[in-house]
């Protein structure tokens, strides 16, 4: 097993439209099980208690997008369903079961959901469009 550095963690299911986390901090584990199978546990704001809780009472799956090591990586994309949840404080620790679905997201076609879903279209969605995938670049420059 490997095990890394979740910085940062965005939610999508059915219900709830696509959202960035507010990620207080977290771990990811690859099982290296041949079978693409991951643990994640992220600690996160009480806020998000309900909507988690709802998901280990139904066991459903949902789909999140987890950034592994550095800001400036590109999301993995994992098929989880929630497998416990620690109150810690004002604090809530998520121990998640995720599958791996794709080795790579792509960028573009997220930020350009999310702005379409934050209502911009025209030249205003143009506009961030461009502006986001440029910092997106200027980010990965800087890392290296």
């Amino acid at each position: 097993m490997k095990t890394f550095k979740l910085v940062a963690l965005q939610f999508s299911d059915e219900r709830v439209k696509s959202q960035q986390l507010s990620l207080l901090d977290g771990l990811i584990i690859n099982k290296e099980d041949g079978e693409n199978h991951w643990v994640l546990e992220a600690l996160l704001d009480k806020e998000h208690r309900d909507v988690f809780h709802q998901l280990l009472l139904t066991k459903e799956r949902f789909n999140m997008y987890a950034t592994i090591s550095k800001k400036s990586n590109d999301p993995a994309t994992f098929s989880a369903i929630v497998t416990h949840i620690t109150t810690i404080g004002e604090r809530i620790s998520v121990l998640m079961d995720g599958l791996l679905i794709e080795r790579r997201t792509n960028r573009s076609e997220m930020v350009l959901s999310d702005l379409i879903e934050k209502g911009l279209n025209g030249t205003q969605l143009l506009h961030e469009f461009k502006l986001q995938l440029q910092e997106k670049k200027m980010n990965r420059s800087s890392v290296k």
